[in-house]
């Protein structure tokens, strides 16, 4: 039987310079999230919905089961929320898991896997509104949220390249957003733009030639008459707009707009 995989969590000892043992608060994977999908295309590819061993699983990446960089694997798949498994004998990918490997929902789904990460999270919801800070403070933040002192650098180093993975990296290196998820609809655009029901582009047709992005968005406009507070408003306003720059702005003219609520007496 194979040998059960040991999970490598956030809480593994790491030893510090006083020869003591040192244990992080918060979980964080050793390994990036593109290494995470070598696993969960793999038990796509040979096992499907099925299960597998930890043995199968070595044999078909071309490693070892008994190795520490395949364990380490093993740990961030399930902190990424990919797979699951109760001992080496049941590996399998989770529903996340297998959205992750759909084309169509590969977007949102990676997302999600990279928010279920308890360090990545804490980390978004701090800096989603601004700015990260360089390398060295950023480490310093992340042992301020409880990584161990000696496992700072290494968690920084896999944070950062899962964000750049998963797009929450695609708007600038120093921010943290939240990637775009196109909504698809069964009816064309061109349909749901149309207001006034006569057929022609008097504001009621489409007359636009946009990118879908900004058309998807431009769908989720309540009818004229629904119900659109403001809070709601605010927060479309703000992704339209990092959406506008995502498709217009150019590498050498970035544009950042800040858009507020501003409640007049």
């Amino acid at each position: 039987m194979a040998e059960t995989p040991k999970p490598l969590k956030a809480e593994d000892d790491d030893a510090g310079e006083d020869g003591k043992r040192q244990r992080s608060a918060i979980a964080f994977p050793y390994t990036d999230y593109d290494n995470v999908t070598v696993l969960a295309n793999a038990i796509h590819e040979h096992a499907g919905h099925g299960t597998c061993s930890a043995g199968q699983l070595a044999a078909w990446t071309d490693q070892s089961a008994k190795s520490s960089g395949f364990r380490t694997q093993i740990s961030a798949a399930r902190l990424f929320g990919v797979i699951e498994y109760a001992d080496s004998d049941s590996l399998r990918l989770t529903d996340l898991g297998r959205r992750v490997l759909d084309p169509t929902k590969t977007s949102v789904a990676k997302a999600e896997a990279f928010l279920k990460v308890p360090l990545f999270k804490a980390l978004f919801e701090r800096y989603k509104d601004g700015v990260t800070p360089p390398a060295g403070a950023l480490e310093r933040e992340i042992q301020g949220l409880g990584v161990a002192e000696k496992q700072k650098a290494r968690a920084r180093q896999v944070f950062e390249s899962s964000a750049q993975q998963t797009g929450f990296r695609s708007i600038a290196l120093n921010r943290l957003v939240m990637p775009a998820m196109v909504v698809k609809d069964e009816k064309p655009a061109h349909e749901k733009l149309k207001k006034n029901g006569d057929g022609g582009d008097g504001g009621g047709g489409t007359g636009l030639n946009l990118d879908p992005l900004l058309v998807a968005l431009l769908n989720k406009i309540p009818e004229q008459g629904q119900d659109w507070p403001a809070e709601k408003r605010l927060r479309w306003f703000k992704t339209f707009a990092m959406n506008v720059s995502q498709v217009y702005d150019t590498e050498n003219e970035p544009v950042e707009l800040d858009v507020e609520l501003r409640k007049g007496s």
